[in-house]
């Protein structure tokens, strides 16, 4: 299933609700209050290449400035569908108001600033290369707002995944990220065409079908030869296109990682680590103990144990923190 790995409800102490949910946003952006009436509700789930947020927000704002654009060094495209509220933004040019049934596109290698009413915003945070693939070039892109007549299929599907995202299978994600992307190409309407820009999508469709077939069998050896046959990707090619990842089998072993991460976090899945790391495609226990941890910090014993054990709301905020940052280096 597609790993949620945050909900939060704020507390009804409006001043350490703030400050909760601060914290949580710690990592991306700096967070204020608008005076009385904080609220905070966010659930959020990984899919393929695309981190999707469902948020119910009440007072607040959020500010990525010039400084902390350059410290983070993020390299994703946020896409923000306004579903009932107050929204406000500015990329540069004075706040706007963005209004329901519109969406918002916003570069993080920018600054921005928004103001929240009241609102239900559901977020994509999705990697450069999916706005590349839908639209050819990225220019231009950060704080263009599409109408809601343009809008409305990709509105339509975002709410959709807001609303069934734990029903969607793991090898069915990258599927699911692909409709986001061609619905995204309708909203914007503005496609570059030429030869460069169809082989970016031709490039973007080969790694998307090797990922959707390593998603499906992480739990047998996969070689470049076995890859190959079953997607009709050339070894050579396999090799090129997934070089900026770290290879074949760089990618390979971050999705393992990634789905044992999703094993561990789920509260009713008892397995021993040892049972868990065999279907995720790891050979022994030991091995991934060490992969686990130079991966995200942590030894996956601790890591389960942690969750666990998290009672507070700003324990379950760090945990939940946490794991957006880890999952950040999948789109950036």
């Amino acid at each position: 299933m597609a790993e949620q790995f945050m909900h939060f409800v704020s507390e009804a102490d409006t001043v350490r609700g703030l400050d909760v949910y601060r914290e949580l946003y710690a990592s991306g952006a700096d967070v204020t209050g608008l005076g009385e009436g904080f609220f905070a509700e966010v659930t959020a789930w990984r899919l393929a290449g695309i981190l999707l947020f469902d948020r119910r927000l009440a007072g607040v704002a959020h500010e990525r400035s010039p400084e902390r654009v350059r410290r983070d060094q993020f390299d994703h495209f946020t896409v923000q569908l306004v579903v009932e509220g107050l929204f406000h933004l500015d990329c540069g040019g004075g706040f706007v108001r963005v209004d329901p049934g519109q969406i918002a596109l916003v570069d993080a290698t920018r600054p921005m600033r928004n103001r929240m009413t009241a609102a239900r915003v559901i977020t994509a945070s999705v990697a450069r290369e999916v706005l590349q693939a839908a639209l050819g070039s990225t220019a231009g892109l950060h704080g263009r707002v599409i109408d809601e007549d343009k809008a409305l299929l990709l509105a339509d599907y975002m709410k959709s995944l807001a609303a069934r995202a734990a029903e969607i299978g793991e090898a069915d994600l990258a599927a699911v990220s692909r409709a986001f992307i061609d619905l995204l190409t309708v909203a914007a309407g503005a496609v570059e065409l030429g030869r460069g820009a169809d082989l970016r999508r031709l490039e973007f469709a080969r790694r998307e079908s090797v990922k959707r077939f390593i998603e499906a069998n992480l739990e047998v050896e996969l070689t470049a030869e076995v890859i190959g046959e079953a997607t009709g990707v050339s070894r050579a090619t396999l090799y090129r296109i997934f070089q900026s990842d770290g290879g074949l089998s760089g990618v390979i072993q971050a999705r393992r990682l990634v789905r044992l991460r999703a094993a561990l976090g789920d509260l009713a899945d008892e397995r021993s680590l040892a049972e868990i790391a065999h279907v995720c495609g790891f050979k022994s226990e030991s091995h991934v103990g060490r992969l686990f941890r130079e991966a995200f910090a942590i030894s996956p014993g601790e890591y389960r144990k942690q969750l666990r054990a998290a009672m507070t709301l700003g324990e379950r905020a760090e945990m939940s923190r946490r794991r957006w940052d880890a999952l950040m280096g999948e789109i950036s």
